[in-house]
């Protein structure tokens, strides 16, 4: 008993006087602060509704593209063309014929208009080329300047004539002439008679001419649109007691009449 109150005492002892040790260090705080927390973040924003989409239109119904019209020559078809024949050895009334083709070459009537020959072909004088060439005057044969050029107004009539132009003006020669029958020439002179026709259609036409030196042979056409349609006249010359009468007729009904008197060659 007394043994184990000895030994009780001397832990007891022994253990007040030992050197008491160092406190453990504090473990590191676990919560942060609110400052710390918050540091380098972005405010908070609250989200903005986006607005619905309009609901989207119907789309239009598109027109189909109208086809394109075919492309039409507007002097491409040849209404009507007269060809005549000349002496290729005369040549002073040659150069007068082909003088007043080129002349007329080309010449476009519109619609309503009056071709007039003595204004397109002009005054026949030497200073523009012509020459001196046998004419018809009252009835006799003389020389004059530009001799010839009716040939080129008498197969210009029988163009017209037949393309159904309005002749306005007519004027038969005072002696038949040798490259036409009676009743189909026309004269012309500066100053004179002239030959007019009118353009009846709703479109322009064109006055289209060919001579050519070596044949010997002068053409003069009217030209109107490749898809024209006009209906045919019937020509017809009837002659009794010296008079000639020219007549068209276009869907059974005539026209155009005109007469033709000539004297006799000497």
């Amino acid at each position: 008993m007394l043994e184990t109150a000895a030994l009780l005492l001397a832990l007891s002892v022994g253990a007040g006087s030992a050197t008491p040790s160092a406190p453990a260090e504090q473990p590191p705080a676990i919560v942060e602060t609110v400052d710390q927390i918050t540091s380098g973040l972005e405010p908070y924003v609250p989200p903005v509704a986006e607005p619905e989409p309009e609901p989207e239109k119907p789309a239009e119904p598109v027109k189909p593209a109208e086809p394109q019209k075919p492309w039409v020559n507007p002097y491409g078809q040849t209404l009507a063309t007269c060809t005549t024949r000349f002496n290729r050895s005369q040549t002073n009334r040659n150069t007068n014929i082909q003088l007043a083709t080129k002349a007329c070459n080309g010449y476009v009537i519109q619609p309503g208009a009056t071709f007039s020959y003595n204004q397109v072909v002009g005054q026949r004088t030497a200073a523009r080329g012509y020459k001196e060439a046998g004419v018809y005057i009252n009835g006799s044969v003389a020389s004059g300047l530009g001799g010839g050029i009716c040939q080129v107004s008498s197969t210009l009539f029988n163009a017209a004539l037949e393309s159904n132009m309005t002749i306005v003006q007519r004027t038969a020669h005072s002696l038949p002439v040798s490259y036409l029958p009676r009743g189909r020439d026309a004269t012309v002179s500066w100053g004179g008679p002239d030959f007019k026709f009118k353009n009846p259609y709703k479109f322009p036409v064109m006055v289209g001419t060919y001579y050519s030196a070596s044949q010997g042979t002068l053409t003069m056409s009217i030209l109107g649109p490749s898809d024209a349609k006009i209906e045919k006249g019937v020509i017809k010359v009837t002659g009794k007691n010296g008079v000639y009468t020219t007549t068209r007729t276009v869907g059974g009904k005539v026209n155009y009449t005109t007469t033709s008197k000539y004297g006799v060659h000497p």
